[in-house]
């Protein structure tokens, strides 16, 4: 394909990632104030990590006049 052929494009995905940990309650509001306090004391250091992309990849034409 020659470069005049060519067009460019803005490719990408979208993701999002979720920080999880266990904690031992009564009810859901008592489990997600320890999870913040944790979280307050500790940072991330309880929380394990996972990452989840929606796919289908996506991309975008580059209009010629709005490259920068």
């Amino acid at each position: 394909m020659s470069p005049a052929a060519t067009r460019r494009y803005i490719v990408g995905f979208e993701s999002w990632t979720m920080y999880e940990t266990v904690v031992l309650a009564n009810s859901k509001r008592e489990a997600i104030a320890k999870g913040k306090a944790m979280y307050d004391l500790n940072g991330l250091a309880e929380f394990s990590l996972s990452d989840n992309a929606n796919e289908p990849w996506h991309a975008r034409y580059l209009d010629p006049e709005v490259q920068s």
